[in-house]
């Protein structure tokens, strides 16, 4: 695969000290305008104002100047304009606006494990006359941005030119529903669902494991309950625990740990990819899905905006 891992995404927002400040609380260091990371680094969200919540622009790493002259060949064969730069290939997706671009960058900053702990288990107890490890720390900061979800009035053109276009590879999808698409060994970077307005649907932090994920969640939670969307659960695809919450902007943020890791594409599909039917849409096990996943609250605002910029 040329292309190798996230970089970001630029979003829009009418409030974007707000947006900050629930940033702050989430542990991000960085700022609007250099972009909010994780303690690992790496990708990075970039924040603007705007009259409403909206997905500007997704960037993407590949690993030299050739990939970008394949990508720009293969958008053009598909009817497609991009735009060339140096060190850099970009191209408007005509179903949602969102400005997908990759650029030559060096590989993401790696990252180091958490200490392993072994749980105690039927028949085998690890941990005598202790209290668990996990019960004693509190939240943290996540270590990186995963992936984001975008809605898409047409689900099949986006998700066909993030593939045939820029070359992101499948991992699964429900045809008609949702593309779970990778850019680099995550499960999925980017996944593309059906949506009657352009929108960021959600957008994930990943943490160490799942207590960070309960930990760092629950701070958030007890802090304003308003806040709590979905969870704790397990997705079927990416197999990852989740806790959703939601931004200020009307965004879902995703705090996950344990995401399927495809380090051999010929393997996945013959021994990791499993049907994946309507009902493993939502989760493995865990609550369910929320109507505000598919029909946002605020859907009315932002047909009635997106229509007007039209």
């Amino acid at each position: 695969m040329s292309l190798h891992r996230l970089l970001g995404f630029r979003t829009a927002v009418p409030d974007p000290d707000r947006l900050a400040s629930f940033y702050g609380e989430l542990g991000l260091s960085g700022g609007a305008a250099t972009g909010f990371t994780g303690t690992d680094g790496g990708a990075s969200v970039v924040v603007d104002e705007g009259p409403f919540r909206r997905l500007d622009s997704v960037t993407v790493g590949c690993s030299s100047p050739d990939d970008l002259t394949g990508m720009a060949a293969r958008l053009r064969a598909g009817g497609l304009d991009p735009i060339t730069a140096e060190g850099g290939v970009a191209v408007i997706d005509p179903a949602t606006g969102v400005r997908f671009e990759v650029q030559v960058a060096p590989p993401a900053p790696v990252q180091v494990p958490p200490a392993a702990i072994a749980p105690n288990a039927p028949g085998a107890v690890v941990r005598p006359d202790r209290r668990a490890p996990a019960v004693l720390q509190g939240p943290r900061p996540p270590r990186r941005l995963g992936h984001l979800v975008i809605g898409s009035p047409d689900p099949k053109a986006t998700a066909s030119l993030l593939v045939d276009g820029l070359g992101f590879k499948v991992s699964d999808s429900v045809e008609g529903i949702i593309w779970f698409l990778r850019c680099s060994t995550d499960h999925h970077n980017v996944a593309v669902v059906e949506s009657p307005v352009p929108l960021l649907q959600h957008y994930s932090w990943e943490c160490d494991d799942v207590d960070h994920v309960g930990h760092t969640a629950t701070a958030l939670y007890r802090a304003d309950p308003e806040r709590h969307a979905w969870g704790m659960g397990r997705h079927f695809a990416g197999s990852n625990f989740y806790w959703y919450l939601q931004d200020p902007a009307g965004s879902f943020v995703e705090l996950y740990s344990d995401l399927d890791q495809i380090l051999d594409d010929v393997a996945w599909e013959a021994e990791g990819r499993t049907e994946f039917a309507l009902e493993h849409v939502a989760n493995a096990w865990g609550p369910n899905l929320p109507v505000e996943f598919v029909v946002p609250t605020d859907l009315e605002q932002l047909q009635q905006a997106w229509s007007a910029r039209r």
